[in-house]
């Protein structure tokens, strides 16, 4: 999933020693973990120059962040979804879902958490950047349809908006992210379909 987004798009048709980088400390992320990439390693990995490294990225963190949010961008879609009825509001939700969990279910996703979660504890910068590309965004989306649907009148809105998108986010994450992190289950999520309609519906029923 990472690889593909490196892969796609603007960096496709432009080839750049930024896309080396961000490439190549994937990769190393993965087999050495975040803490043990050096810039060094990375330069030479990435046949750049530590220079050229400095001149894209102020440090590693900033690298960990720019991939994750290359990445959890397609999970909030190109632009908002246009909102105007229940329907499109049970429509613009559930896409998000599926688009949510399909991307979790990645095999990719799973490890990459995993080395986050390892090493967060001893660089707490890193972990704070990893969590505010991949969630804050994410978070950010649905209530900012949420707000729209309540201005619109389509739901009462007896929590505010953030509230809202974070029950509904943990509804269609439920346990299975955490069942991945812990190594009970290769694939959080069996029946995609069936778990975002279960959560799009609770929350209408909730606030419709």
């Amino acid at each position: 999933m990472f690889l593909f987004a490196l892969e796609t798009g603007v960096f496709m048709c432009r080839p750049s020693a930024e896309m080396r980088i961000l490439t190549a400390a994937r990769a190393l992320f993965f087999e050495h973990g975040f803490a043990k990439v050096s810039t060094d390693l990375l330069a030479r990995e990435a046949a750049v120059s530590k220079a050229t490294i400095y001149r894209h990225f102020d440090n590693m963190t900033e690298i960990l962040r720019r991939l994750t949010e290359i990445e959890t961008a397609k999970i909030s879609g190109a632009q908002m979804p246009v909102i105007e009825t229940r329907a499109d509001l049970e429509r613009a939700l559930t896409e998000f879902g599926v688009r949510l969990l399909t991307f979790l279910n990645a095999s990719d996703t799973v490890e990459f958490g995993r080395v986050i979660h390892e090493e967060a504890r001893q660089n707490p910068d890193m972990g704070q950047a990893f969590f505010s590309a991949a969630f804050t965004k994410t978070h950010r989306t649905v209530a900012q349809m949420f707000a729209h649907a309540g201005e619109r009148q389509i739901i009462t809105l007896l929590a505010t908006p953030d509230e809202i998108a974070e029950d509904l986010i943990a509804l269609f994450k439920g346990s299975g992210m955490t069942c991945a992190m812990l190594c009970i289950c290769n694939v959080p999520y069996t029946d995609i379909d069936r778990k975002v309609q279960r959560a799009v519906q609770t929350i209408l029923k909730v606030y419709g």
